[in-house]
């Protein structure tokens, strides 16, 4: 008996011990939710400047806490606690146009807490695009720009000259397209260039870039050879891969000398001898071998005459031409009234050095002289009236269409040139050395300079004057027309009527002679009847010097239609009078 109830509490003893153990081991218990969660937030919302940084705002709650962001400019430097904390609000810097906003969501139990975060928007100039590339041929460009400042819009100087705008009109805070005019790239180098959008505060550029111009240039396209052998050097300025070819005939003697260098902008070509009793003319072309550039270079072996030549009736002039002579050193007289036209030269002329003089009064055109290039001396026309008194002598210069310059002086001097209508004919030529005359007691119907696009220089005097007791002299002259280019005259500017008919009266202001810049001697605008139509002096833009006196004289009539100035906004300096 006594062994069972010893055994008896054993077992009792060891089934307490197992409880205890069992007890020990447990997982710990869930911390206790209060029975009234609390959360509360010190800020409602936070705003931030366009620049960005950092805030804070408090949280106060008797449990734990979770903080939810979506966003991606704005963090919190934590993200869940419990209890109370202060939490740290950081913002990127913004340069938009609009304010941003988003949510900081707090959760705690049951309880959700919302706190606002908005950031303010800059000050900005935002353009569509940073960068353009424009072809070499230049165009319009058009740059949307979203602003809400006032703002300039500049393009520097050093690509003002190729960067132009257009003329756009534009709000203070707006999306505004602004358009853009790039010239024709005519370098061989591309260049760069840019516009900047700009306020007190805050700017932007655009920048500009342009293709290069492919070029193959030959430095001189022309040589006038003697008929005996030599050599020429040809000089090319290129940005491209080309190849050079001798067409036709001109192969049997011309032939490129070849040189040690891999890439060549100095070639030479040796010219054979010329044994023919004729001149003969060859091309060189240089072209690209992946577009249609090109170039050419011509060659010519003229048979020379040495001495002058004085042509008088038609069959001197086909005698002439059977000799093939194409350049006279000497020169060339055409005088009586036994010629119409030159047209029995056959255009063999190419060059004249010396003069040309035309003092045949029954002349009516310079047909026979249309490969003329070059006279070195004076191409001096005179006449009186004609045996039968007709006055149809040139109504143009059509013949010369291929004369580039003139060394000496061009004029014209005949008793009239009532049929004169342009200058017509002369449209290839570019500088003539001595002075431009025009000469004649009627020059009624001359209305403007047409003909004489290319001319850029003057060497000497500009002067048109015509006078007659009877004749209406420069009573149709509207305007200088067909002078665009010129740009210097080296002695005086002269238009001088004398008639006591109304002359000049329908001139009413010097446009035409938008280029010209300098005048080395004096301005002289002189009727003695009428400049009753001058009203300003437009035209003249770019004249910045007179060295000379500047005198209009209106004689004994009046300037009732001139009102101002206008015209000689640049004219710095006079030397002489103004009168």
């Amino acid at each position: 008996m006594k062994r069972f109830f010893y055994l008896m509490l054993c077992l009792s003893l060891l089934a307490g011990c197992g409880k205890d153990k069992d007890k020990d081991i447990s997982e710990p218990d869930e911390p206790e939710v209060p029975a009234v969660v609390t959360l509360e937030l010190s800020e409602a919302d936070l705003i931030f400047e366009a620049e960005g940084g950092q805030k804070t705002f408090t949280i106060t709650c008797n449990t734990d806490w979770t903080i939810t962001n979506e966003s991606d400019w704005c963090t919190t430097d934590v993200t869940a606690g419990t209890g109370n904390r202060t939490i740290t609000v950081k913002t990127q810097s913004y340069g938009e146009l609009e304010d941003r906003n988003m949510n900081l969501t707090v959760k705690a139990g049951g309880n959700t807490k919302v706190l606002t975060v908005t950031q303010k928007y800059g000050n900005a100039i935002v353009p569509d695009k940073a960068k353009f590339e424009v072809s070499q041929g230049g165009g319009d460009l058009a740059i949307k720009v979203r602003s809400n400042v006032t703002y300039e819009v500049t393009i520097p100087e050093f690509c003002n000259s190729w960067i132009q705008p257009a003329p756009e009109t534009r709000a203070e805070v707006s999306d505004t397209t602004y358009r853009f005019i790039i010239s024709e790239n005519e370098s061989d180098e591309s260049r760069m260039g840019y516009i900047l959008f700009s306020a007190a505060s805050v700017r932007d550029t655009v920048r500009i870039f342009q293709a290069q111009k492919d070029q193959l240039v030959l430095t001189q396209t022309e040589y006038d050879l003697p008929a005996k052998d030599t050599t020429i050097t040809v000089e090319l300025k290129t940005n491209v891969d080309y190849e050079v070819s001798i067409e036709g005939d001109a192969a049997s003697w011309i032939s490129q000398v070849e040189t040690r260098a891999s890439r060549v902008d100095r070639l030479q070509f040796r010219i054979e001898g010329n044994t023919d009793n004729i001149s003969r003319e060859g091309k060189i072309v240089f072209k690209d071998k992946n577009s249609d550039l090109a170039d050419t270079v011509h060659v010519a072996q003229y048979k020379v005459y040495r001495g002058d030549m004085v042509f008088k009736m038609k069959q001197e002039l086909i005698d002439f031409q059977a000799t093939g002579n194409t350049k006279i050193i000497g020169n060339v007289i055409v005088q009586g009234t036994g010629l119409k036209t030159l047209q029995e030269l056959g255009d063999l002329l190419v060059e004249i050095d010396g003069n040309l003089t035309l003092e045949c009064n029954t002349l009516e055109s310079l047909e026979g002289l249309g490969r003329l290039k070059r006279i070195t001396g004076n191409l001096v026309i005179t006449k009186g009236k004609t045996l039968d008194g007709l006055d149809d002598f040139l109504a143009s210069f059509k013949g010369l269409e291929n004369l580039e310059s003139i060394g000496g002086n061009f004029k014209v001097i005949s008793s009239s040139l009532e049929y004169l209508t342009s200058f017509k004919g002369l449209s290839k030529l570019k500088s003539i050395g001595g002075d431009f005359e025009l000469t004649s007691s009627s020059l009624s119907s001359s209305k403007s300079f047409e003909g004489l696009e290319n001319l850029e220089s003057i060497g000497g005097s500009f002067k048109v004057i015509s006078g007659s007791s009877s004749l209406n002299s420069l009573s149709s002259l509207k305007s200088f027309k067909g002078l665009g280019k010129l740009k210097s005259i080296g002695g005086d500017f002269e238009l001088n009527s004398n008639s006591s008919s109304s002359s000049l009266n329908f001139l009413e202001s010097f446009e035409g002679l938008e280029n010209l810049e300098s005048i080395a001697g004096s301005f002289r605008v002189l009727s003695s009847s009428s400049l009753s139509s001058l009203a300003s002096f437009k035209g003249l833009s770019k004249l910045k010097s007179v060295g000379g006196d500047f005198v209009v004289n209106a004689g004994s009539s009046s300037l009732n239609s001139l009102e101002s100035f206008e015209g000689l906004e640049n004219l710095e300096s006079i030397a002489g009078s103004f009168r």
